[in-house]
C-alpha cells in the first residue's frame, strides 16, 4: 500500500478543506433555520394553502431558488417542521424519573404543553403530516436514542415497549386534536387517559417478567 507522505502543504490543504466544509455546514444550517422560522411565522397567521416558496422566501429574506434547494416542495418543508415538533414531543420527558409512578402522567402533561404552546401552528403541521402519510415516524429513532436508554437504565422491564406504547397512543390523541375534534382541555384529559393505559400495561409486563 502506497503511503502518502504528509507535508506542510497537505496539512494546510486539509485544514482549508475542513474550514470550507464547516463554513458550508454553518451556512446550510443558517439558511434552513431562516426558512423554517419564516414558514412557522406564516402558518401562525395563514393556512397551509397559502404557504409557497415565494411567501417563505420573502419573509426569510432569501430567494425562491434557495427555498427550493433545501425544500423542493412545501410538503417537505412542513414535514421538516413536523419532525422538529415530534422530537420536541419525544424528548419532553427525557429528564423525568421513570421509576416515579407518576412518570406517564408527567410525560403526558409535558407533551400537551408542547402542543399547546403554539396551537395554531402545531395543529396544521400535525394534520398535514398525518394526512400525507408522514405521521410522527420520522423522529422515532431520536426517541429510541434518548428515551429508551433512560428507561433501560432505571427500569429494564420492557422499556422499549413502554416508550413505544406511550408514543403510539400520544400520537393518536395529538392527531385527533390537530383535526379540531378535541378542545385544548380535552387534549389534556385524553393524554391523562393515555397515561392510565400505559401504567396498566407496564404493570402487566412487570408481572409477566416476574412470573
Amino acid at each position: 500500500m502506497r503511503v502518502v507522505e504528509e507535508t506542510p502543504e497537505t496539512v494546510i490543504a486539509d485544514q482549508r478543506g475542513r474550514v470550507r466544509r464547516e463554513r458550508a455546514e454553518g451556512e446550510r444550517a443558517a439558511a434552513v433555520e431562516r426558512i423554517t422560522a419564516a414558514a412557522r411565522a406564516l402558518l401562525r397567521e395563514h393556512s397551509v394553502f397559502e404557504l409557497s416558496a415565494a411567501t417563505v422566501a420573502s419573509l426569510a429574506e432569501t430567494t425562491r431558488q434557495t427555498v427550493h434547494h433545501y425544500f423542493p416542495s412545501m410538503h417537505e418543508l412542513i414535514f421538516a417542521l413536523a419532525d422538529d415538533l415530534t422530537v420536541d414531543f419525544q424528548t419532553a420527558g427525557s429528564d423525568l424519573d421513570v421509576d416515579d409512578p407518576q412518570w406517564p402522567y408527567l410525560y403526558a402533561e409535558r407533551v400537551a404543553n408542547v402542543a399547546l404552546a403554539d396551537p395554531v401552528l402545531n395543529r396544521q403541521v400535525l394534520l398535514v403530516s398525518a394526512s400525507q402519510g408522514r405521521g410522527m415516524a420520522a423522529a422515532t429513532s431520536e426517541t429510541n436514542r434518548q428515551i429508551v436508554p433512560a428507561l433501560n437504565r432505571r427500569n429494564p422491564v420492557a422499556a422499549d415497549k413502554a416508550a413505544w406504547l406511550t408514543l403510539t397512543l400520544f400520537r393518536g390523541t395529538l392527531f385527533t386534536w390537530a383535526a379540531e375534534q378535541l378542545s385544548d382541555d380535552e387534549l389534556r384529559s385524553n393524554m391523562r387517559d393515555v397515561a392510565d393505559v400505559v401504567v396498566t400495561q407496564r404493570e402487566i409486563w412487570n408481572k409477566a417478567t416476574t412470573n
